[in-house]
């Protein structure tokens, strides 16, 4: 079958939902779907680096880039872009639209051809709870008020007409339920794994990945994301700091979306020295240094699904995180026992992980947690469950 996806951003730019959507679209274009993915340019989510628009086919995907102009004002609604070309392009042929996130233009673009036309259409979002319940509250002046009626009113009459809605985590499900009195919701972390890439590092693939990095024979920290207030990367200088001796390392690995928090971290990084690593490697040599740490760490302030922590887990690292990943808090990581959990922005309960994680035999947890990802977080299972949704969702309208 034909699947258009629309979203915002696709790799190379890189952040959770889009390495989600190009698993999704290479796993279906290799089980013979002719996948097509609809973005802009951009390569960073800041809107500050971009490629060239256009189309190419990228491991089987129909990869359509857009020529996109960033809106000259904060806009409250949705991401400050316009692309026009996806608007378009939601009159194309095809089975099934997917819309990566909400609200957005081509979302609306989607809806005007699902009510004509009768394309099914499914609506996978990536937003937390704690952001709706921030977004539908509308505190915090005039933009924000806008943006809780434009969802209150608008958005919620587009989802609610669509023919899925899937949420990242099952407290963002239950969140669209009740406040938007959606019906029509369901379930499915979109974040996988891949064990194939994990059982091909190579000693010499470790020390290539150490060598571009500077890094030495110590024991590494390891924070495998994007450099942003919602990462917390801020809170992990803090944390683990002053935990690092001669025999340790902290290593970010992660594009900057935020220049301005990036400089308040290197700040707070200063006195620790080279202890504290800021780099970026290609994704071979990321699997490989994320194989090698001894920690994985993600102290987020808030998201719904935590790929980066299932990679640890599967890499059979130790993995400290926050009670700010709802699906980890919510679904797969049980503190003590596959990893360890703390609140969020507690800076010394994130040390006490740290130590711990750092200090004590945490084998059968590593073990655990591998366990849990092969069992039923790999790329291959994800989008077997996401099929098995669409299907309960469209019955004989999907191919």
């Amino acid at each position: 079958m034909r699947i258009r996806y629309f979203a915002y951003f696709y790799p190379p730019c890189i952040g959770g939902g889009e390495v989600i959507l190009a698993q999704q679209a290479k796993t279906l274009a290799r089980r013979g779907h002719e996948v097509h993915v609809h973005c802009t340019a951009f390569t960073n989510l800041d809107l500050s680096t971009r490629t060239d628009a256009g189309l190419r086919v990228e491991d089987g995907v129909h990869v359509h880039r857009h020529e996109s102009r960033v809106l000259p004002f904060h806009n409250p609604l949705e991401k400050d872009a316009v692309t026009p070309g996806m608007w378009r392009h939601a009159w194309a042929p095809a089975d099934l639209h997917v819309c990566m996130g909400y609200p957005s233009l081509h979302l609306d673009a989607c809806s005007l051809v699902h009510r004509l036309r009768g394309t099914p259409l499914v609506v996978q979002n990536y937003v937390t709870a704690d952001f709706l319940d921030e977004i539908l509250d509308g505190q915090g002046g005039a933009n924000k008020a806008l943006r809780s009626r434009y969802w209150r009113s608008w958005v919620r009459r587009q989802l609610a007409a669509a023919d899925l809605v899937l949420a990242d985590s099952p407290v963002a499900a239950r969140g669209l339920a009740d406040r938007l009195g959606l019906a029509n919701v369901a379930y499915h972390m979109g974040s996988g794994v891949d064990p194939g890439e994990f059982a091909a590092v190579t000693p010499t693939r470790v020390a290539a990945a150490r060598a571009q990095l500077g890094l030495g024979t110590e024991r590494l920290i390891l924070s495998p994301s994007r450099l942003s207030h919602q990462k917390g990367a801020d809170l992990l200088v803090q944390a683990a700091g002053p935990l690092l001796d001669e025999g340790w390392r902290l290593v970010f690995l992660g594009p900057i979306n935020e220049p301005d928090f990036y400089r308040r971290v290197q700040e707070l990084a200063a006195p620790w020295g080279d202890r504290i690593v800021f780099g970026r490697l290609e994704r071979p040599e990321f699997v490989a240094l994320l194989s090698d740490a001894e920690v994985i760490c993600l102290p987020s302030r808030g998201e719904a699904g935590g790929g980066v922590v299932l990679e640890g887990m599967c890499a059979g690292r130790t993995v400290v995180t926050t009670e700010g990943v709802e699906a980890a808090r919510e679904d797969y990581l049980e503190h003590g026992v596959n990893g360890l959990m703390c609140p969020v922005d507690d800076v010394p309960a994130l040390r006490e992980c740290l130590t711990h994680a750092m200090t004590q035999d945490c084998s059968s947890m590593r073990l655990a947690a591998r366990d849990t990802v092969l069992s039923r977080y790999t790329w291959e299972a994800s989008v077997d469950h996401l099929w098995n949704l669409w299907a309960q969702a469209l019955g004989g309208r999907l191919g």
